[in-house]
């Protein structure tokens, strides 16, 4: 079309129409990238105001005006620049009430042709290469630079929107460059797979897909000499910068070039990315060896039992096995891993492997097994020995209700459960599979070593000395670094004889990888033998930062060179595709670590780890209550196994207050992602420790802490103990003259006083609350006390003043950001139409809920679905109803919250208006359709049913 518009983010942002640019300034440009990001979804005027920064030309003066009305004025300028005129049949922004929508086909917008364009790749990358590639060169022309470029963070007020659509984007590009150099690998293009491999290489050194395609489609192309140079390349690379090896698929390329095998370097497959889509498995980085039969075996157990617990001494290679079996076992849901070492609580465990499974509201291993039981999937519970009663608790819970899981325990016994399949994991054999260990290993430290009669005696006396357990002869492997075979036999012997003075064969396996750890540890510095130890205070993974706060005057850069070090002796690993990078402690080598600590430096270390814990939560938690909640809950969740190992290092060392204090903080977090049962267990310890602590509490925290109480008791449909929280809760802040958080306490009150079935009485209230946060500029008070007046007026009958309450909670809460609120005022609206028989507006408000609703959000997203439901029916659509309910409920059981949990007056009444719309048979039947789909089927479901079908790309 002559005068088709089109717009482009791939680079500059755009805008064209008829092939000519079109004019905008600065501030129309910041606009318009907003809306690019919503597209194709439509945007609430309050929403752009807290976005883009409202400011007018320059005045006579020389200064920028700014009001309410500049960026409305904006707005219509934009609109007219884009279209024909006001009004248009081609008007390509379109505005309804208070949103703003671009409203152009999806091929308009250069980043969804983009994503198009990759889909049609992906879909015919396996059976048709080259037909990919050319899909993935037309999607990667499409980019002019960096996504959003050219737009100045200044003319934004908030830029954690733009910041994530680019992040969604840029990571998009880079796996669809991987993808083109797949396809024309597998399209018989190594020369032009080579050069898209180096550009990888230069933009992203620390990716091994990316040297695995560069050296490839070298050695397929001829250029043997250039693939082992570049190989060495990256070699240097990962030493300088991770201090680790390259991993097994680069290492296995690089022997069949040397070899000359021309048969494996022209079938050979790119790895796959290091954690497996589905699953938190990362796939390992080295070769397995001599563990076939093993591998086989358990196959066969997992088939016959369903819970397998391998047993064996720290070091042996359990882990290991186990997610070499989870790799070959493929399982619609999974395959998980849960790593029980960083649980120091047995109680905990049920919410552990919930929060591992992202699986909100789950508390105890009976509510577990029943969340869990349509899944299909392979649990690994790692580490276990600690928490041995705990984790035969858990499994038998989930054994008994769950078919379709499989568990694998690790440990060093058995668990006792009726049924368990017990495979001992032992030691390689010293005169075969532990040489070829050794071996493999030292080629990843050196490329040119080899095992041969020069070493082959001094590389026996290792194995010997470590007894064949593979993590010793690993640790030992990664010295050649620093040493030749005869130099690590050597001190290896010294060293035992120093510990033991003659050979003991009572020492045992376990004994005997503590003291190769203890060799190793001994070799260090001072200052990298204290950095082991304190970094072992971590449960989970940790990057330079955490490492520097736990390491008294020294820099990051100072850290993150000893941090190498310590990767190259074998005593770290680097967690792989992380950024920036992060470390973990394998669970045998931090209990050593640990150990080695005397009692005063183990208190200092646990101290270090609560304060550097309560700083980096406390900076998350400011962000929860600003339009950045979306990344604040993603940092939190990364740091979950810290907190509550700060928890129970404050519980063991009676700290009551610092518990306190850290469970109120993240208390909030607790109730956006439903983990319900572990935040009230911290939270109920701690109030009952400072109740019995001589000291008072700070107001702050105590008030801070029982608001946490108060919500998360909510949630349990306890609706009386939730408004004594609160009640307590605003007293506190009262006396401290926090009249914000006052009101806001007295809002929730009021919900707490209609949920035990005083409506009428709670209206009056909540309006007081609204009043006094309005009064007091307290916006966010303001957003969610509006939200709870709302609510109640829709209660009683008021359905018109509360569409007014909810519209105006909208406003203020798209003003401040608060991203929660506006989605539940949001849903308050659609309710509030439906009670009206107004369903096109429901249906309508939905549509616009649909597009808030925050991808991490499955509470609200749950409640949305089953409300749409309900509305549907009344449209007479109960079918179509039928179907959401029963998706509603399969998927909030599978989730471990249900939607009537938090919407207790109106979930019964709309699970009633659907069903009696349909006989019994008719509602069970579509019912079980929908218990059969995906949350992403289901999402695709309510779009097309309130939207319209979705044109696939084509």
């Amino acid at each position: 079309m002559a005068n088709r518009i089109e717009f482009a983010v791939l680079g500059p942002v755009t805008a064209r129409r008829g092939g000519n640019p079109i004019g905008l300034d600065q501030q129309e440009r910041a606009l318009l990238a907003a809306l690019l990001v919503a597209f194709p979804h439509s945007v609430d005027i309050e929403r752009l105001r807290a976005l883009v920064r409202s400011t007018r030309a320059a005045e006579g003066n020389g200064q920028v005006a700014d009001g309410p009305d500049a960026l409305e004025q904006a707005l219509e300028r934009l609109r007219s620049r884009l279209g024909a005129g006001p009004g248009g049949d081609d008007d390509a922004l379109v505005r309804e009430g208070t949103r703003y929508q671009l409203v152009v086909p999806r091929d308009a917008v250069d980043s969804a042709r983009f994503v198009d364009e990759v889909r049609r790749g992906d879909a015919m990358l396996e059976r048709a290469p080259d037909a990919a590639a050319d899909a993935y060169r037309e999607g990667l022309r499409l980019w002019h630079g960096s996504a959003f470029d050219g737009i100045p963070t200044s003319a934004f007020l908030e830029t954690e929107f733009i910041e994530s659509a680019v992040a969604r984007l840029t990571a998009r590009r880079f796996e669809a460059r991987i993808a083109l150099a797949r396809a024309q690998l597998a399209a018989g293009e190594p020369a032009s797979a080579a050069v898209e491999g180096e550009a990888l290489v230069v933009d992203h050194p620390l990716d091994e897909r990316a040297w695995e395609l560069l050296v490839l489609g070298l050695a397929r192309s001829g250029q043997e000499a250039h693939a082992l140079a570049a190989l060495r390349r990256c070699r240097a690379v990962y030493d300088d910068g991770l201090g680790s090896e390259i991993g097994v698929g680069l290492r296995r390329i690089e022997k069949a070039i040397l070899e000359k095998d021309v048969i494996y370097l022209e079938t050979a497959e790119v790895s796959p990315p290091p954690i497996l889509p589905g699953s938190n498995l990362v796939l390992p980085g080295t070769r397995l060896v001599d563990r076939e039969r093993d591998v086989a075996r358990l196959v066969e157990l997992l088939e016959e039992s369903r819970l397998v617990t391998l047993v064996g001494p720290p070091g042996v290679g359990k882990t290991r096995l186990a997610v070499e079996v989870c790799r070959r076992n493929e399982m619609p849901d999974g395959p998980w891993i849960v790593d029980l070492a960083k649980v120091s609580d047995g109680a905990l465990i049920p919410s552990t492997i919930a929060t591992v499974l992202s699986l909100p509201g789950v508390g105890s291993a009976t509510h577990l097994a029943e969340v869990m039981a349509a899944k299909s999937s392979v649990l690994v519970l790692d580490n276990c020995d600690h928490v041995v009663g705990y984790t035969a608790d858990t499994v038998r819970a989930i054994i008994e209700h769950c078919e379709g899981v499989h568990v694998i325990v690790t440990g060093q016994s058995a668990l006792g459960v009726a049924g368990e399949a017990v495979h001992e994991v032992t030691s390689l054999p010293v005169d075969g599979k532990a040489l070829e260990l050794f071996a493999e290993r030292a080629a990843g430290v050196d490329v040119t070593w080899r095992l041969d009669d020069k070493n082959e005696r001094s590389v026996r006396t290792v194995c010997t000395q470590v007894v064949g357990i593979p993590l010793g002869i690993e640790l030992a492997a990664a010295q050649l670094r620093y040493m030749n075979e005869a130099e690590i036999a050597d001190g290896l012997a010294k060293h035992m004889t120093l510990l033991h003075g003659v050979p003991d064969p009572q020492i045992g396996p376990r004994g005997r990888m503590w003291d190769v750890v203890d060799w190793v540890n001994s070799l260090l510095s001072d200052a990298e033998a204290m950095l082991l130890r304190r970094t072992s205070v971590f449960a989970g993974s940790f990057d330079a930062d955490g490492a520097a706060a736990m390491y008294e005057f020294a820099s990051e850069t100072d850290v993150s060179a000893v941090l190498t070090v310590l990767v190259r002796r074998g005593l770290l690993r680097v967690v792989p595709g992380t950024s920036p990078t992060r470390y973990r402690m394998l669970a045998s080598i931090r209990q050593f670590a640990r150990e080695q600590a005397d009692d005063a430096e183990s208190i200092a270390i646990r101290a270090a780890h609560r304060t550097f814990v309560m700083a980096r939560v406390e900076s998350a938690a400011g962000m929860l209550r600003s339009a950045r909640a979306g990344h604040a809950l993603t940092r939190l969740t990364e740091d979950q196994a810290e907190h509550r190992a700060a928890l129970e290092s404050a519980f063991a060392a009676d700290d009551a207050h610092y518990a306190l204090e850290l469970a109120g903080y993240l208390s909030w977090f607790w109730y956006r992602t439903g983990n319900v049962g572990e935040g009230l267990k911290f939270l109920r310890t701690a109030l009952d420790m400072v109740a019995g602590d001589w000291r008072p509490p700070e107001p702050r925290v105590m008030a801070r802490a029982l608001d946490g109480l108060s919500s998360l008791t909510y949630l349990t449909g306890d609706a009386a103990i939730a408004e004594d929280a609160a009640r307590r809760a605003a007293h506190l802040w009262s006396s401290i003259g926090d009249i914000g958080e006052m009101a806001r306490d007295e809002a929730w009150r009021a919900l707490f006083v209609a949920m035990q079935g005083q409506p009428e009485a709670a209206v009056e209230p909540a309006r007081n609350a609204v009043k006094v946060a309005a009064e007091h500029d307290s916006v966010w008070t303001e957003t969610e006390a509006r939200t709870v007046l709302g609510l109640l007026l829709r209660t009683i009958g008021s359905v018109d003043e509360a569409r007014k309450e909810l519209r105006a909670a909208i406003r203020v809460g798209e003003r401040c950001g608060h991203r929660w609120a506006v989605t539940a005022s949001t849903w308050g609206l659609m309710k509030a139409a439906a009670d009206a028989g107004d369903v096109e507006g429901a249906l309508a408000t939905m549509r616009v809920l649909r597009a808030e609703l925050e991808e991490d959000d499955v509470i609200s997203w749950l409640v949305m679905v089953h409300s749409t439901a309900a509305v549907l029916a009344s449209a007479g659509r109960p079918t179509d109803g039928a179907v959401l309910m029963g998706a509603a409920d399969a998927l909030g059981a599978q989730s471990g919250f249900l939607p009537t949990w938090i919407d207790v007056v109106d979930g019964p009444i709309e699970a009633a208006a659907v069903h009696d719309a349909l006989d019994d048979e008719e509602y069970e039947q579509y019912a079980t359709m929908g218990a059969h789909l995906t949350r992403e089927q289901v999402d695709r479901l309510v779009g097309e049913l309130v939207e319209g079908p979705v044109t696939e790309p084509r």
